[in-house]
């Protein structure tokens, strides 16, 4: 009879340890699953938490998100974001850190045994592709129709300036030859003339060179002298100097430099490994970027404006299209890119007007004289309509400078320069220093000039300027465009202790070394991110 009792006993002992070990796996199964559900989310969270820490004077005077990988060390290194990762994912999962162990239970204890970045992108992969795509990105909404409507007109007629400007340069080289040739025939007839009358011819011709600006240098033994020849005067005013011509004053033209040397587009960057999905091109993504451009960079224009912001150069827009590392060399080559688009519109002009090529007709005619050769005549009208567009063109840009506007197409009624005035175009030039006019400003025309620009010395030019202004800024001397980080992706390895089956190990005598557990993810600033 006890015998039996203690049967039972014993039994239901072994009973009850099945039991108890069969609910000890059951909530420690649901327990894994929330401590994995929670490990996740604090591994989420601390993604979140380290693109939050975003240099956020680069958000205030660029409009754009990125973490500074290098916290103003000079180079970006990958232990700032993977530390900064731990140490915000810790507090999520040590919950009950800090609170007296008397009084609390942790239900979910979890070690974090590895936290690695994997991948990552930067703002000048790609040749600054990763930039431009979060501009894109970040201003897209805010281009309206009727902007991104005018902003393409005057991209497609920069296209077509660019044309034609390369069409002048042509023509103005055959005008060259052309002239030549016709003053050395001219030459030849009044020998033969001279030899069979009896008369020696006085002087010996001077060489005759034309430049794209239409200069020559006139014969005057062959040329008579029945009116004045603006053309000599045209060559004299070259040799003042492109940015002596088209400014007021030269004296106040900026002359701050850059070394590129060290800056984005001119050292080795620092390269990212990860491919950030999806691109933007396209048309408007093009203007878009051009907007943000005209908006966030000065130009020579704005050298009198008010600005909270510290520059490095003070015409930002013309290193971005010019590259060269001071504000004179950079004014210079935009200057000469507009001065040569100005020249094939306003040749065109010429062209395109009867009356005003019977002015110029009338002028050659008057400059070679009765007794010239009617190729001679061709040739110095020619000559003449090449010299005055280049002074209307010396016109436009001087307008332009002064903050005034010129319209993309011209008529004769735009026309300031007659070419009865070409031989006194200094004196009409001051007349352009009041600015005023109708048309577009030169912060439109230089916005064309950057969209016929390569995109990749666009993009990098671009983090030139941001990096040395940001540098000139208190706490930013240690600033690096190819630090800063757009995307990331990382992965931690959690150790999950068991709670529930620490009871029947213990009975059972059996080891229980808890559950290894893995996350990976990404996240950026730009879209599709996570």
């Amino acid at each position: 009879m006890y015998r039996g009792k203690g049967t039972i006993t014993v039994f239901l002992s072994l009973i009850s340890m099945l039991f108890l070990s069969l609910f000890c796996t059951m909530a420690e199964s649901a327990r894994v699953q929330a401590a994995r559900t929670q490990a996740a989310a604090a591994f989420d969270m601390g993604l979140f938490s380290v693109f939050g820490e975003y240099d956020s004077v680069l958000l205030e005077e660029y409009d754009v998100w990125f973490f500074d990988a290098s916290r103003q060390a000079g180079r970006f290194s990958e232990d700032i974001p993977e530390k900064l990762l731990a140490d915000y994912i810790s507090p999520n999962i040590h919950v009950t850190e800090g609170i007296s162990a008397v009084r609390t239970w942790n239900l979910f204890p979890t070690e974090m045994d590895e936290c690695t970045v994997d991948k990552y992108a930067l703002a000048t992969d790609d040749g600054g592709q990763v930039f431009y795509r979060q501009v894109v990105e970040n201003e897209r909404e805010l281009l309206a129709g009727n902007v991104a409507a005018a902003l393409q007109k005057n991209i497609h007629e920069a296209e077509q300036q660019e044309k034609r400007g390369e069409q002048y340069e042509w023509e103005a080289e055959r005008a060259d030859r052309n002239l030549q040739n016709a003053l050395e025939d001219q030459k030849r007839i009044q020998e033969e003339e001279a030899q069979s009358t009896g008369v020696t011819q006085q002087g010996e011709p001077g060489s005759t060179e034309v430049t794209r600006q239409g200069e020559q240098n006139t014969d005057e033994s062959v040329i008579p002298a029945t009116a004045k020849n603006p053309l000599e005067s045209i060559k004299k005013l070259k040799k003042l100097g492109i940015l002596g011509l088209v400014g007021k004053d030269a004296s106040e033209v900026s002359d701050r430099e850059i070394k590129i040397k060290n800056l984005p587009s001119g050292r080795s960057l620092q390269k990212g490994n990860l491919k950030i999905k999806g691109e933007s091109v396209g048309a408007f993504s093009e203007l878009i970027f051009l907007e943000y451009l005209k908006n966030h960079f000065i130009c020579a224009t704005d050298q009198k404006k008010k600005s909270d912001r510290v520059h490095a150069l003070s015409y930002e827009l013309e290193y971005i299209a010019g590259g060269m590392k001071s504000d004179v060399e950079n004014l210079k080559k935009v200057v000469n890119k507009l001065l040569l688009m100005r020249e094939g519109v306003n040749y065109v002009c010429i062209m395109g007007s009867a009356a005003m090529q019977e002015k110029t007709a009338a002028l050659a005619a008057a400059i070679a004289g009765a007794s010239a050769v009617p190729v001679l005549t061709a040739a110095f009208q020619k000559a003449i309509m090449l010299a005055w567009a280049y002074g209307e063109s010396l016109l436009d840009v001087r307008t332009l400078l002064a903050g005034g506007k010129v319209p993309l197409t011209k008529t004769e009624a735009d026309w300031k320069l007659s070419p009865e005035n070409l031989g006194r175009l200094e004196e009409v030039l001051q007349s352009c220093d009041e600015g005023k006019g109708r048309g577009c400003t030169y912060r439109e025309y230089l916005i064309g000039i950057l969209a016929l620009e390569q995109k990749k010395k666009r993009n990098l030019r671009t983090l030139d300027l941001i990096e040395a202004n940001r540098r000139m800024e208190d706490g930013g001397e240690g600033f690096r465009a190819d630090a800063l980080m757009a995307q990331m992706e990382a992965h931690v390895s959690f150790e999950l202790a068991p709670v529930f089956l620490a009871v029947p190990a213990v009975w059972m005598q059996i080891s229980n070394q808890g559950t290894a557990y893995f996350v990976k993810g990404q996240y950026g600033y730009m879209e599709g991110g996570v």
